[in-house]
């Protein structure tokens, strides 16, 4: 690793080239029991903000806890899925984002809608409580763990829960903006942990010299040559991450049954049909009279299906 490191002032110029690279990168130290990931994302982040205009602080903290998610998926080898949940007692109410196999991902946020949002003392994180909740694909029953979060960050609660709930001890540093998001994952394997503390406080000192900056401009390889040049590194083939919703209209018909049917038809009553809006991707499924029937008796019909921007 003894190529030169590219400089934020350089990959300014360069920033439109690389909005394709929606990555995530492993790597091992040779010499250490440590592992490592970086995951980068821009255009499919983007994919995101376009469906729903979020605040700015609550696209920052939505954005750490996508790439939070991301970078667990990749540690913890499921068939199914790894969903981050964050629910607040603030303005902040809800933070989701949700990885399948660590191949793709959703994410969206609730929030109460007022002018102290933005404002810099607000603390968005306080009082509330952190669930990481895995998912089998085929069988098992979904697993959930809690953490509290109080007024700390997504990157020191993720890390709380990965040392009481997994037994790995890992560190975090994460970045997003409106552009791009990223994170440095590190964590040490369940092996001669006595033996490593010197390589892993030598490790996690190098990657804490990261600026946000550096983790949203310079890519992953230039990352890792900015921080362990003098390391031994084994670098993995690179994993694409795309933004991919997993609604369907199975899922919102099993969800207007759980709803009852004197419910359902008293809203079409009102409204002459029965709007749902996926809050992650923002397609619309609308039901009318005849779909309801269909719901509610069985029998076979159609459902008119049609893209829209969800609303908050």
């Amino acid at each position: 690793m003894q190529e030169t490191v590219q400089s934020a002032t350089d990959y300014t110029k360069e920033r439109q080239a690389e909005l394709v690279g929606n990555t995530l990168q492993r790597f091992v130290f040779e010499n250490s029991d440590i592992r490592g990931e970086i995951v980068s994302l821009d255009s499919s982040w983007q994919s995101v903000l376009k469906r729903r205009a979020y605040p700015p602080a609550i696209r920052i903290l939505l954005g750490e806890i996508t790439a939070a998610a991301i970078l667990l998926s990749a540690t913890i080898k499921i068939d199914g899925t790894l969903a981050i949940q964050f629910k607040g007692k603030s303005k902040l109410q809800l933070l989701i984002s949700e990885t399948t196999n660590s191949s793709t991902f959703r994410a969206m946020a609730k929030w109460k809608n007022n002018d102290e949002i933005n404002q810099k003392d607000t603390h968005l994180l306080n009082n509330g409580v952190l669930a990481v909740t895995i998912t089998p694909r085929e069988s098992g029953q979904p697993y959930q763990g809690l953490v509290e979060v109080g007024e700390k960050s997504i990157q020191e609660a993720v890390e709380n829960y990965m040392e009481k709930s997994e037994q790995l001890t890992t560190r975090l540093w994460l970045a997003s903006d409106d552009q791009k998001i990223a994170g440095i994952l590190l964590q040490k394997l369940p092996k001669n942990y006595d033996a490593e503390s010197e390589a892993w406080n030598r490790i996690t000192t190098l990657a804490s010299t990261i600026t946000d900056e550096e983790l949203l401009t310079l890519n992953p390889k230039n990352i890792l040559r900015r921080l362990f040049h003098e390391e031994t590194i084994r670098i993995f083939e690179e994993q694409k991450i795309d933004f991919s919703c997993s609604c369907s209209e199975e899922r919102t018909e099993q969800m207007l049954q759980s709803l009852g049917e004197m419910e359902a038809r008293s809203i079409l009553a009102e409204q002459d049909s029965v709007d749902i809006t996926c809050e992650f991707c923002g397609k619309k499924y609308i039901y009318s009279s005849s779909g309801v029937d269909r719901i509610f008796s069985n029998r076979t019909g159609e459902t008119i299906q049609k893209p829209s921007d969800a609303v908050n």
